[in-house]
């Protein structure tokens, strides 16, 4: 009688085992600076939309939008009036720190400008990053310090 072996012996096993680990160990090292770039666009271009918004929800109801950063909850809100209904209520990564600043809160006024102007600051992986609010119109830009 013949015995037919057409298995893989352990050793062979392990191997590919071994190398399937230290392919998977090496690729999530080589992705974590895109991870950390789309966190940082993902996080920018969501702000920027939600600021165009409240600026235009201002204009086109003829009435106060309150924004407000709350950076040691790691979210902001933006509500009509001061009191007003809630429009958005965001969280954002906790790898994105705000700093305190005088603008983390401020208003967009009936007409689309902003009741305070000045820049707020925000850390994506020890990256220092600058959004500066304009006087006038209610514009602002976004740029790495």
């Amino acid at each position: 009688m013949k015995i037919r072996r057409n298995g893989f012996t352990l050793i062979e096993t392990l191997l590919v085992l071994t190398i399937f680990l230290v392919m998977s160990f090496a690729s999530t090292i080589l992705l974590q600076p895109v991870n950390t770039l789309l966190e940082k666009q993902l996080f920018f271009s969501q702000l920027k939309s939600d600021f165009l918004y409240a600026q235009q929800y201002a204009i086109s109801r003829q009435e106060e939008v309150t924004i407000h950063i709350m950076p040691e909850a790691n979210y902001y809100y933006i509500r009509s009036r001061f009191n007003g209904p809630m429009l958005i209520e965001r969280h954002y990564s906790p790898g994105v720190k705000v700093r305190e600043s005088p603008m983390n809160y401020f208003q967009f006024t009936a007409n689309g400008n902003t009741n305070k102007f000045g820049s707020l600051y925000v850390e994506i992986d020890d990256r220092l990053y600058r959004m500066t609010m304009l006087i006038g119109r209610g514009r602002f830009y976004v740029v790495e310090e």
